[in-house]
């Protein structure tokens, strides 16, 4: 199960830190990449309401299986697209596995934490960071020596292909059924959705417009070289990384409270040296602490709400707030986008430095015992 995060984390790295590449190839400028953003970010929505049904009606096991594919076969259309509106249309089928993967990742994830008693979903999603330093590592690596675009996206999806299948047999496939939760969501508890959903959101917003527009903003508003811009995600990534693995175990002697408010004054400090950066190293820095500090924040949420909600309305939930995810998405790549073809990329990244203290405000929703356990 744990690979599949990785997996998410290495497509989503691989195409997105080539956006240079892919701007030059179809020649569309920020606002035509924006534009295909926003359209990912949507599809992505209902990518994730599907993966609900299926969990209903199947296992989030299934869901989980079929997403990983869809992701797969996502990234290879991207690479062999010959054109822009076919170039949307591959983004519109790796969208749904997207929001498929995200919904069935956390689905999946929340089970595996409750079997073990313990807070270790951080760490799983610690997993996808992992999968996203890799995939910026690569991107930097097949643009140093020119490997075609298609090429390297196609040895992505074999490899999404390979493991995914591999490690199919190894998800949780277990379901609770309730009579009473319909696909419609009829009997679902939806204040929790919605507290918890507000820091997906918020969170979403900041992670998507730095992984979308960091490279972008290094090579253009502070002249790095190509194979040097991707570094950027990666520090992000490796920020991310740190704050992943290393916060379970802080919260289980701090609670998840206390690690919510820390974690989100860290990342302010970090987007406040991003926007004020003069160098290409200082912004990589800034990157850097801002995943260190904001990173936790998602799978915080998602376990909090998996114990907030019945067991059986579980799988409905986490694919109903996850929607929050993709409207981050849109008004955090949206919105930078929108403020990059004005020619102020570097005073977009203002946006998440103002929307990020909103988390502040749920703090004490994520009320734990040490064991990192909701009360």
């Amino acid at each position: 199960m744990a690979a599949g995060f990785f997996l998410q984390g290495l497509v989503f790295a691989a195409i997105v830190t080539q956006a240079p590449r892919i701007k030059d190839r179809f020649g569309i400028d920020d606002g035509g990449l924006t534009a295909i953003l926003v359209l990912v970010a949507v599809v992505s929505g209902v990518g994730s309401v599907l993966a609900g049904v299926v969990a209903e009606r199947r296992s989030s096991a299934v869901a989980f299986r079929i997403a990983l594919l869809t992701i797969g076969a996502g990234a290879l259309l991207v690479g062999l697209a010959p054109s822009t509106p076919l170039l949307a249309v591959a983004f519109v089928v790796y969208g749904l596995g997207v929001g498929a993967v995200d919904a069935g990742m956390n689905m999946q994830g929340v089970r595996v934490q409750e079997a073990h008693g313990r807070s270790i979903m951080a760490s799983f999603h610690g997993l996808w960071s992992v999968g996203g330093i890799v995939g910026a590592l690569y991107a930097a690596g097949v643009a140093e020596i020119d490997v075609p675009f298609a090429a390297s996206l196609a040895a992505v999806a074999a490899v999404t292909w390979l493991v995914s299948t591999a490690a199919a047999p190894h998800f949780v496939d277990a379901r609770e059924h309730d009579p009473g939760l319909s696909s419609a969501g009829l009997d679902l508890p939806w204040r929790p959705v919605l507290v918890f959903g507000l820091v997906v959101l918020v969170f979403y917003a900041a992670d998507t417009g730095t992984l979308t527009w960091s490279t972008v903003y290094l090579e253009d508003a502070l002249d790095a070289s190509t194979s040097v811009a991707p570094l950027a995600y990666g520090a992000y990534q490796a920020g991310a990384l740190v704050s992943r693995f290393g916060g379970d175990l802080v919260v289980r002697r701090l609670g998840a409270a206390a690690v919510v408010t820390i974690g989100t004054s860290i990342g302010l400090a970090g987007l406040l040296t991003v926007v004020v950066s003069p160098l290409p190293v200082v912004a990589i820095a800034g990157f850097f602490v801002t995943g260190l500090g904001l990173a936790i924040l998602a799978p915080l949420a998602f376990a909090a709400l998996a114990a907030a909600v019945p067991p059986a309305a579980r799988d409905v939930a986490i694919a109903r707030m996850n929607i929050a995810n993709y409207l981050g998405a849109i008004l955090g790549g949206g919105l930078i986008g929108a403020a990059a073809t004005a020619d102020h990329l570097r005073w977009a990244f203002v946006i998440p430095l103002v929307t990020v203290p909103v988390v502040l405000l749920t703090a004490r929703s994520f009320r734990t015992t040490r064991s990192g356990r909701p009360v």
